[in-house]
């Protein structure tokens, strides 16, 4: 049948003699979970997950001596919703293949649809900041994760309610977690981050804590990085100026499925982001006999959804 692996495929798993014979995606070693470190992963009993947006309230107003209390509302804002995607592979052997197999590589496919289950699983996750510069992933406010003018519910009122943040923000009524022009790491880099953390505002303008601890980075940048975080001194000069970011306790991870060389993230406590993975149904392994054949099937499949409520707690750029 097509698709089905017979012995006229794998003659040499049916020769005796051979000093070795090897499934490479089985013997080499794999790397560890890398999104659960950084990213919020929940379960779901439900075909999707929802997550709506509310606006508190803005500053007190002045009340003049016996004049009615001023009031107030909630603003609703966006939706997020979560759809569930199943994935899925398999694989499917002829009895006389698996009965024949003189090195058992047959035998090891449930450990090598193992390791593509892993793998699938930290593509999807690792998308969301992968694709979180455009509108593949958006958050409540519409526009993308990694956005120069994310809309606040409260217009620009708020942005004039919070402190400081004419030399912040790119446009009134608006807060970025994104330069207005994609910049390189470096240190100047993570100072301008740094400074939009430190005047971060809720929807209405009032300040929120969401300090950054993780710089998210390809294997490309951790010579950079570890010259930026690792070096008491001020990095790239001779004279004797203490390394600034060293007091914002920033530590670095690399991501081994990043798609890009040049692309880089600051990612607060997960209590302090909306970005998010949920397992609706942990990966499951199921074996099967065809009974015309006796050719044996064997698959994995899953299902699980990851994308971003909302973009406070993160911050990132795409490269120059």
């Amino acid at each position: 049948m097509p698709g089905t692996q017979v012995r006229g495929q794998f003659s040499k798993l049916l020769a005796p003699g051979l000093r070795k014979i090897y499934l490479d995606s089985v013997e080499l070693e794999q790397r560890s979970e890398e999104h659960s470190k950084f990213m919020n992963v929940e379960t779901s009993e439900h075909a999707y997950e929802q997550d709506t947006k509310f606006a508190g309230f803005g500053p007190l107003v002045e009340k003049p001596e016996n004049t009615p209390i001023s009031y107030t509302g909630m603003i609703q804002g966006g939706d997020k919703r979560y759809i569930h995607l199943t994935y899925g592979l398999g694989v499917r052997t002829s009895k006389e293949l698996y009965d024949d197999d003189k090195y058992g590589i047959i035998k090891k496919a449930p450990v090598a649809l193992a390791r593509s289950e892993m793998y699938t699983k930290e593509i999807v996750a690792m998308n969301v900041f992968n694709q979180g510069f455009s509108s593949n992933v958006t958050t409540t406010d519409g526009v993308s994760l990694f956005n120069a003018q994310h809309p606040l519910l409260g217009g620009p009122s708020a942005t004039n309610v919070g402190p400081g943040l004419a030399n912040v923000i790119y446009a009134a009524g608006t807060y970025p977690n994104r330069p207005s022009t994609d910049i390189d790491l470096s240190i100047t880099a993570l100072q301008i981050a740094t400074n939009q953390s430190e005047r971060l505002i809720d929807s209405m303008g009032l300040p929120v804590n969401s300090r950054y601890k993780t710089l998210l980075i390809p294997p490309e940048l951790k010579f950079i990085a570890r010259e930026i975080l690792g070096s008491a001194g001020k990095p790239g000069t001779s004279d004797n100026d203490i390394n600034s970011m060293l007091g914002e306790d920033l530590s670095f991870m690399i991501s081994h499925y990043t798609t890009s060389q040049g692309s880089w993230w600051l990612i607060a406590d997960k209590k302090n982001h909306y970005c998010k993975v949920y397992m609706r149904q942990q990966p499951k392994m199921t074996f099967d006999d065809d009974f015309d054949t006796d050719a044996l099937k064997q698959k994995t499949t899953m299902r699980m959804s990851a994308g971003a409520t909302d973009w406070p707690g993160v911050w990132g750029s795409d490269g120059p």
